[in-house]
């Protein structure tokens, strides 16, 4: 059975609306969820990550019925999202490590979804009426949990979603169907901050104890086949992460953006890793405002990430 690929959300703005639910938006990992005699977890590139989560492959083979789930892997901590924890589990390859992190910084499966039930294709039902078949074939025990919804209230949610610690909500028409690769404005992500997927062109050598790394990144995002330069990037990153990403690097010799900065001694790089920036908003020219690091998103490919999430 080939993977599906995950309907995407567009960013919005907090509204009220009786034909809406709105959800917490976990901050984790998407994942599909094929679950019969054996369970099949995927990213939303559809990469294979079961390997990664053997807790959570435990406690979706219990479950009674054949499915097909859409939600979010996370790992909490203090009942918030942990990010760093996320982003230690969320790239591992050595067993051994694998078996502890799973028992030390066990994951959860947040799902907000149900695909298919039973052999029963669900895709072109309305979302309220996918949500009830959901909620017969989970039982909510964690690490598998349904996703709390909360109907036409999305101002108020939105503000309690920020006191409780939580990053903003996605909202969702009652009647959509489920559109697999779509990036839909059925899904509305609104969040505090504004946050996008960006592509590291190149780099600015760094001073001091940052030169042995970069002194800031440079990004991009794509508009058809060209790469346009948004901003850079210099704060946010941890020790542990400057060495990644530098280990990384693929030098190039000439500048993968369509109109490069004319920023000296900028040395260019084979556009090939991804990485999520938080920034204040965005400029009339698509430049970031008080851009910081976030991660590296090990689960997007480069052309994924578009001018149209940026623009203003």
């Amino acid at each position: 059975m080939n993977p599906v690929s995950p309907m995407l959300a567009m960013t919005g703005r907090p509204f009220s609306s009786p034909d809406w639910i709105f959800e917490p938006k976990i901050d984790g990992t998407r994942c599909i969820a094929q679950v019969g005699k054996t369970v099949l977890l995927f990213n939303r590139r559809q990469v294979p990550i079961t390997y990664r989560y053997p807790e959570l492959s435990r406690a979706l083979k219990e479950m009674a019925s054949d499915c097909i789930l859409d939600g979010e892997i996370a790992v909490f901590s203090n009942g918030l999202p942990d990010f760093s924890a996320l982003a230690e589990r969320d790239h591992q390859m050595d067993k051994m490590k694998i078996d502890y992190l799973s028992q030390a910084m066990p994951a959860s499966y947040i799902v907000f979804d149900i695909l298919e039930a039973d052999g029963r294709n669900l895709l072109n039902l309305p979302l309220q009426e996918r949500k009830a078949i959901l909620k017969e074939t989970i039982s909510g025990d964690d690490p598998v949990t349904v996703i709390d919804s909360f109907a036409e209230r999305g101002e108020d949610y939105f503000q309690a979603a920020l006191k409780m610690g939580i990053e903003g909500v996605v909202g969702k028409k009652l009647d959509s169907v489920y559109q697999p690769g779509v990036r839909s404005p059925d899904w509305l992500k609104i969040k505090k901050r504004l946050k996008f997927d960006l592509v590291v062109g190149g780099y600015i050598p760094g001073q001091g104890q940052r030169a042995p790394y970069f002194g800031g990144l440079l990004l991009g995002a794509y508009e058809g086949d060209r790469l346009v330069y948004v901003g850079r990037v210099g704060s946010g990153f941890s020790q542990k992460e400057l060495s990644e990403i530098v280990a990384d690097f693929e030098p190039v010799s000439d500048s993968p953006f369509v109109s490069p900065p004319s920023t000296k001694g900028v040395r260019w790089l084979l556009p090939r890793q991804v990485v999520e920036v938080a920034a204040m908003e965005v400029t009339s020219d698509y430049g970031l405002r008080a851009p910081v690091f976030l991660r590296r998103r090990y689960d997007k490919i480069p052309r994924e990430c578009t001018i149209d999430q940026i623009r203003p």
